[in-house]
C-alpha cells in the first residue's frame, strides 16, 4: 500500500476498479430469468413473460440450451421478453436465452410447451359463518405437467359477475372472508387456470348465521391493588361458530355505564389496569360480542384500597447549624400497603403555616437546607402522604445560630532591651584658667587645678565623685559632672502584654455525619465520618450505633454492627430494609447526627427473618 501513496489518482482508480468488478460478480451470480406469477408453462398458441436484469438484453428461443436449435416458425420472442409460442409447436420444451451486452454474461430458463385439461376446486366444509374464513385450494390436470397457478373470484351467482358485501374477498392463495355484515347466504367460488384461462372451476358455499348464546369472562372473583394490572380472557360460544371478538369494558357500576378514577382502564385484549389512586372498592369487567352486542359477559373486581393511619418523620431530635443541611425520612402506615410516596414542607410553626427566610427549603428527598440568616430557633419537618394528603407527620429542628469568629487579640510585641553600651571616655568640663595653667595629664580626665586635691575616683560608675575644691585662694572652677562615663542606659522596660479574657467552656453547637444519605446491599461495607462543631474547641469524639430505628436502637442481623471509627458492616442476611447509623458526641450526647442506609438484599431467595439478633 505504501507504494500508491504518492499517486492518490492511481489508488482511488485501483479502488473503483475492485468495486466495480464485485459490483459485476454480484449481478452475474443474480442474472436469472423471471416469468410473470414464476409461470414456466405455455400452451401452444399462448404467450409468457419473461424478465431479466440490467440493460442491452438480447432475447432468443431455442429447441437447445447453446441457441443453435431450431423452432417452429411461429415461435418467436421479442426484445421486451415476451414470448408467443406457435399454435404449431411441436417441442415439448423451450429454451428462453438472455445474453446481456452490458455484463458480458448469458442465461437461460427452460419452458415447458403444455395441454391444460381441467381445474378443480376443493374445501375443507361447504359452509362457512358470518365473519369467519374457510381455505379453498385448486388442482390444475393436463399435459407435461402444467403449473398450478390460478385466478381466484368470489361472487353471488354461479356466473361469477354477482356482486359481495364489503369485506367478503379471496385472496391469491385462496383463502375466502365472509364478512360479518353479508347479506348473501351462497357465495361462489371461482378459480380459473393461469397457463390456460379457457380452463376453470367453480363450487358454491353456504353461508350460515350463528347465533351466540354466551359470553363468559374469566377469571372470577378477584381482587387488585391500587396501581396493579389484570389479565382476562373472554370466551364467545354459540350455534354455527360465531366469532369470539370482544369489546372490554370496566365500570363501577353493573351496567357498564360507571366512571372510574383517570388512569383506570382495560385493553382490547383484556388487560385491566388499575390507577394508583383509585378509591372504588369494586369494578365490574364487562367484554361484549362483537357478532351480537346484545351478548356478554361481566365479572366483579375487588379493589384493595390502601388506607393511610400515620406518617412517621425522622430522625427526632436533631439541630443544625444556620447554613447547614439535615436529611429526613417518611414512613407510610396504614392498611393494604398504601404508597410511601410524601411530599415535603418545613415551617416555623407545628402548625405547618409559619414562613421561613428565603433559602430555607425542603427537596423531593427529604434534604433540608437552612439559610445562613435563618432567623427562626426551632424548625419543623412536615412529610405529608401523597396518597392521603390528610395525613402527615413531623419533627422539630433546633437551629443553632453558627457561631461568630472575632479577629483574636494583637499579641502585643516586647520592646527589646538596648544593647548595653560601651563605656564611653568621659569629657570634663575645663577649670578657669588659673595663674599657671594646668595641663591635663590624660585629655579624658578633668584639669587638675594648681594645689587642688585630685577629685576621688568615683565608687560607682555612673556616680562619679565631686572633686575636692582647691584651697587656693584663686577656686577653680568646679569641673562639670560628665556623662555618666560607663554607665549603661538602662533596657527600656517592655509594654506588659494585655491579659486575654479567660476562656469560656467548650459548647458543641451539633454534629454531622457523611454520607448522610446512602444505599448498599447486604453482606457489604461502608464508611462514615462525624464532625463536632461548636465554639471554644469542644472535643471532637462521637460514639457509633446502628439499628433500624432512628435512634440506633432495635434489633438488627447477628454480623451488622458499626465500629468505633465509622466502619458499617451489613450482614449478608440483613433483613431490615432500612438502618440508621447513629454518631453522638461524647462531649455532649445531647447532640448526635443520623445517617439513613437504604439496603437491598443481594440475595432475593434468602428468608427475611434469618440469623435475627439483638
Amino acid at each position: 500500500m505504501k507504494k500508491y501513496t504518492k499517486y492518490p489518482a492511481l489508488l482511488a482508480i485501483s479502488v473503483i476498479m475492485i468495486i466495480f468488478s464485485g459490483c459485476i460478480s454480484l449481478l452475474m451470480n443474480t442474472f436469472v430469468i423471471r416469468s410473470n406469477n414464476n409461470i414456466t408453462s405455455v400452451i401452444r398458441g399462448g404467450s409468457l413473460s419473461l424478465s431479466a436484469p440490467g440493460r442491452e438484453i438480447q432475447w432468443s428461443v431455442s429447441s437447445t440450451s447453446d441457441g443453435s436449435g431450431p423452432v417452429a416458425s411461429g415461435t418467436r420472442i421479442n426484445q421486451s421478453g415476451f414470448l408467443v409460442v406457435d399454435a404449431n409447436e411441436s417441442l415439448s420444451q423451450l429454451y428462453v436465452i438472455a445474453s446481456s451486452n452490458q455484463y458480458s454474461t448469458t442465461t437461460y430458463i427452460l419452458v415447458r410447451v403444455v395441454s391444460v385439461t381441467g381445474v378443480s376446486i376443493n374445501a375443507a366444509s361447504h359452509s362457512v359463518s358470518l365473519g369467519r374464513t374457510l381455505q379453498f385450494r385448486a388442482q390444475v390436470t393436463g399435459i407435461n405437467n402444467p403449473d398450478n397457478n390460478v385466478t381466484w373470484k368470489v361472487s353471488s351467482n354461479s356466473t361469477g359477475t354477482g356482486s359481495v358485501s364489503a369485506g367478503t374477498n379471496i385472496s391469491s392463495g385462496g383463502l375466502l372472508t365472509v364478512s360479518t355484515y353479508e347479506t348473501q347466504r351462497t357465495l361462489y367460488i371461482f378459480a380459473a387456470s393461469m397457463v390456460d384461462p379457457s380452463y376453470s372451476a367453480s363450487v358454491y358455499v353456504a353461508v350460515v348465521v350463528p347465533t351466540v348464546t354466551n359470553v363468559a369472562v374469566t377469571p372470577a372473583n378477584q381482587s387488585i391493588g391500587a396501581g396493579g394490572t389484570l389479565q382476562f380472557q373472554a370466551s364467545v360460544t354459540g350455534i354455527n361458530d360465531p366469532v369470539d371478538t370482544v369489546i372490554w369494558t370496566v365500570s363501577s357500576n353493573p351496567s357498564g355505564t360507571g366512571a372510574v378514577t383517570p388512569g383506570t382502564r382495560i385493553s382490547g385484549s383484556g388487560q385491566l389496569t388499575v390507577a394508583s389512586n383509585e378509591t372504588l372498592p369494586v369494578f365490574y369487567i364487562t367484554a361484549t360480542s362483537t357478532y351480537d352486542p346484545s351478548k356478554s359477559g361481566s365479572v366483579t373486581v375487588s379493589v384493595v384500597v390502601p388506607s393511610v393511619t400515620r406518617v412517621l418523620v425522622g430522625p427526632t431530635g436533631l439541630s443544625v447549624m444556620t447554613g447547614g443541611t439535615l436529611y429526613f425520612n417518611a414512613s407510610v402506615e396504614g392498611a393494604n400497603n398504601p404508597s410511601d410516596s410524601v411530599t415535603w414542607k418545613v415551617s416555623s410553626n407545628a402548625a405547618g403555616s409559619g414562613s421561613v427566610v428565603s433559602g430555607t427549603r425542603i427537596d423531593s428527598k427529604g434534604m433540608l437546607t437552612v439559610a445562613a440568616n435563618e432567623s427562626a430557633r426551632t424548625l419543623y419537618v412536615f412529610a405529608s402522604s401523597s396518597f392521603d394528603p390528610s395525613k402527615s407527620g413531623s419533627v422539630a429542628v433546633t437551629v443553632v445560630p453558627a457561631p461568630v469568629v472575632s479577629a483574636p487579640a494583637p499579641t502585643p510585641t516586647p520592646v527589646s532591651p538596648a544593647p548595653t553600651p560601651q563605656r564611653p571616655t568621659p569629657t570634663p568640663t575645663p577649670a578657669p584658667t588659673p595663674t599657671t595653667p594646668i595641663t591635663p595629664s590624660r585629655p579624658t580626665t578633668p584639669a587638675t587645678p594648681s594645689r587642688p586635691t585630685t577629685p576621688t575616683t568615683p565608687t560607682t560608675p555612673s556616680t562619679p565623685t565631686s572633686p575636692t575644691t582647691p584651697s587656693t585662694p584663686t577656686t577653680p572652677t568646679t569641673p562639670t559632672t560628665p556623662s555618666t562615663p560607663g554607665t549603661p542606659t538602662s533596657p527600656t522596660t517592655p509594654s506588659t502584654p494585655t491579659t486575654p479574657s479567660t476562656p469560656t467552656s467548650p459548647t458543641v453547637t451539633s454534629v454531622s455525619i457523611s454520607p448522610a444519605r446512602v444505599s448498599t446491599r447486604t453482606n457489604s461495607n461502608l464508611s462514615f465520618t462525624a464532625a463536632v462543631t461548636g465554639t471554644n474547641n469542644p472535643a471532637t469524639g462521637v460514639t457509633w450505633k446502628v439499628g433500624p430505628n432512628s435512634d440506633g436502637t432495635g434489633s438488627v442481623a447477628t454480623n451488622t454492627s458499626v465500629s468505633s471509627s465509622g466502619q458499617l458492616r451489613v450482614a449478608p442476611n440483613e433483613w431490615n430494609p432500612t438502618l440508621y447509623v447513629v454518631a453522638t458526641s461524647t462531649a455532649d450526647p445531647t447532640k448526635r447526627a443520623v445517617a439513613v442506609v437504604t439496603v437491598t438484599n443481594a440475595n432475593p431467595n434468602q428468608g427475611s427473618n434469618q440469623g435475627q439478633g439483638n
